[in-house]
This record gives C-alpha cells, structure tokens and sequence, in this order.
C-alpha cells in the first residue's frame, strides 16, 4: 500500500492508494469504519481531492470516497473514532487481551 500523502505533481492530484488494495473505509451512511478494497481510483486536478470507489468487502455494497475516508490498518484511524468499528474489523489491540485469556496446559511428563 502506497502511504505518501497527496501530493500535486504540477497537473493534477497524485493518490496514494492503488486499484487493489486492501483497507478500512468509513461509510458516509453511518460514519462506521468497515474492511473494503479499492475498486477504483479517480485521478482530479486541484483542488478536488482524489476519490476512490471501493467495495465494502464484508456486505458487497459500494462508495465513493476520499482520502479522509480511508486508513490502511485500525492504527490509521482516528483515535476519537474507534468506537465506529464495524463488528468484523480485526482491533491489534484487543490481541494481547486474547492471548493472555488462553489456558495453559502443564507439559505432559513422560
């Protein structure tokens, strides 16, 4: 995933995200962060910003979005906004939560 900011290459807005890849993308809908791929990149001349049309890939449906709209991982998200995690996004964080809930078995002696 390419992770440059926009920037203005004299004629018109470079994005940063390529046809394909993987990321969490907010719905206008809901304001909910959900798993989605980019289907498509619209290339704007400033100052319009680049708009993506992706896929939301746990519900099939489809938006048009724009960088803001957009984070590679949950750490890309705004830290005010991680209660709007969908139900199916993986949280890293919650990791270390799970793993020390697992149950440890005694080696077996032989």
């Amino acid at each position: 995933i390419k992770v440059e900011k926009e920037s203005y290459d004299g004629k018109k807005m470079v994005s940063k995200w390529m046809v394909g890849n993987d990321c969490l993308a907010r719905w206008v809908e809901d304001g909910r962060w959900y798993n989605a791929i980019v289907d498509t990149v619209f290339e704007s001349s400033p100052p319009g910003p680049v708009q993506y049309l992706v896929t939301f890939t746990d519900y099939g449906n489809s938006e048009i979005v724009i960088d803001d709209d957009l984070a590679a991982n949950v750490e890309g998200i705004p830290g005010d906004q991680l209660d709007m995690l969908d139900e199916n996004v993986e949280r890293s964080d919650l990791l270390p939560t799970l793993v020390s809930e697992q149950v440890t078995r005694k080696p077996l002696v032989r």
